[in-house]
């Protein structure tokens, strides 16, 4: 008997992604965005003390806060990106729960 493969698992290994495909959407969204808002405002703090605390050159400082927010707007970029998904899921979701009716609810989307 041969073990059943997942399809699609891109370079996780065969139970990671199985594992990670059980993942209910509404939850990688919300976590996604926890994580870059919090991640933005380490990358903030993080930049400011360098900037200011750290005895490094003119030259290197500059770099370090151009870098800085170069990264701060890519990532709430992607932040910005990654909330109007959530907003397009929830719509979704709320649509075929009223209209649909047996659609995919919250109770069984963690299922």
């Amino acid at each position: 008997m041969e073990k059943e493969k997942t399809k699609n698992k891109y370079i996780f290994p065969d139970l990671l992604a199985k594992s990670m495909s059980k993942i209910d959407l509404r939850t990688q969204l919300e976590a996604s965005m926890l994580s870059m808002s919090l991640m933005g405002i380490g990358l903030i703090i993080t930049i400011t003390y360098l900037v200011i605390y750290m005895n490094f050159p003119l030259w290197y400082k500059i770099a370090l806060a151009i870098n800085g927010l170069a990264g701060v707007v890519f990532m709430w970029s992607f932040l910005v990106t990654t909330f109007q998904q959530y907003q397009n899921y929830m719509q979704v979701v709320d649509f075929q729960k009223k209209q649909m009716k047996g659609g995919q609810t919250e109770e069984n989307a963690k299922n």
